[in-house]
């Protein structure tokens, strides 16, 4: 069943005058190491007993030792080429549900992060949201308002910290002047954090960063040019990644936060982090290359100035295990360095405060 936003959106408005808000430019209070999101992702793609299906994951989260969760959730585009965005109840728990996930991840003592995305339902060819290019972009972007507006209202209502405006829309990026007409429409329905998921490759050109709160991009880069490559040379490789990263941070002036750092545990994922379907086996090698992969990842970024969140990517339905050769890094090698470095982040904030010296923007 397919809901037009117009629909979803006219009940949303008045539900603003209702509510009390929590104070604007409230942040949550950062690690002694500047980290304010220490979290994982969970995927929220069915309307179908959502609350039973994503809250024992959620508690799982809770359990590795996490203090965030971001929840990703869709609307649909039929492919690149199309004109209309549409919510699919089957696909999207319903507002209430929703709000009542939101509730209890914040009674487990976790921080919440919304970041709605686009689907395509059925993309043509290598069609991904990076390259829509509907017919008409001003009716696109009034969809799109809506859209955003439906989920800051229930990210509101539910008591959420962060909402992600977007994620990886690289081809709508260049219309500066509708980014900050859905961003300003997002601060009117959310007082929380406002952010935006880049792309890992194309975050440089957006020039609507100064509007939002935090900075936010994907991390699917090149660390290696084998498989199997030792923690040296992960290392190596992003190095100058980061210092890259890290330079164009403190021009922008944001706080940064890394909405995906994941990899597959299949051999070959240093390689092509984003490609999922290279080397689709479980094996030993391809858990080692994923544990590797996480503790390389630590090494290089701990500690980074303006790194305000770590997001990864991500935790799922699956049992994991040695017959899993997806993102997630449940019962594989990798969750004992993942649970490592959560205690550590724990540790750093038993040994002292860091004060947050990055303001909301207005």
């Amino acid at each position: 069943m397919r809901i037009g936003l117009t629909t979803l959106a006219a009940g949303c408005s008045a539900a603003l005058l209702a509510l009390t808000l929590r104070a604007a430019g409230d942040s949550p209070t950062p690690h002694a190491d500047g980290l304010r999101y220490r979290g994982v992702a969970v995927q929220m793609q069915t309307g179908f007993g959502p609350y039973d299906t994503y809250m024992p994951l959620i508690r799982e989260i809770a359990e590795l030792g996490a203090d965030t969760v971001l929840l990703s959730t869709p609307a649909l585009m039929e492919h690149a080429r199309g004109q209309a965005i549409f919510i699919d109840v089957r696909k999207t728990p319903a507002p209430d549900e929703f709000k009542r996930i939101i509730r209890d991840s914040k009674a487990l003592g976790l921080k919440v992060v919304i970041m709605p995305i686009i689907l395509l339902s059925h993309p043509r060819g290598s069609e991904w949201r990076g390259v829509i290019e509907p017919p008409n972009w001003d009716d696109w972007f009034r969809q799109y308002r809506e859209f955003i507006a439906h989920f800051a209202d229930v990210a509101r209502e539910g008591g959420a910290d962060v909402l992600m405006v977007g994620s990886e829309l690289v081809s709508t990026e260049k219309y500066t002047a509708q980014w900050v007409r859905v961003i300003e429409l997002a601060r009117q329905h959310f007082p929380g954090q406002l952010g935006y998921s880049a792309n890992w490759d194309h975050y440089k050109p957006i020039q609507f960063w100064d509007k939002l709160d935090l900075v936010g991009m994907t991390s699917y880069y090149k660390l290696a040019d084998r498989q199997n490559p030792d923690i040296d040379e992960i290392v190596a490789k992003w190095k100058p990644v980061h210092d890259e990263i890290t330079a164009w941070q403190r021009k922008i002036g944001k706080p940064l936060v890394l909405t995906e750092v994941g990899w597959c545990s299949q051999s070959g994922a240093a390689t092509a982090p984003w490609n999922y379907y290279q080397n689709m086996k479980a094996t030993p090698e391809g858990h080692e290359e994923q544990r590797r992969l996480y503790e390389g990842f630590a090494r290089v970024w701990d500690g980074t100035p303006g790194l305000a969140g770590v997001i990864w990517w991500e935790w799922t339905a699956s049992p994991g295990g040695i017959a899993d050769f997806g993102y997630t890094p449940k019962a594989k090698p990798a969750e004992r360095v993942l649970r490592d470095w959560f205690a550590a982040g724990r540790g750093a904030t038993a040994s002292g405060t860091a004060s947050d010296s990055s303001p909301r923007s207005p």
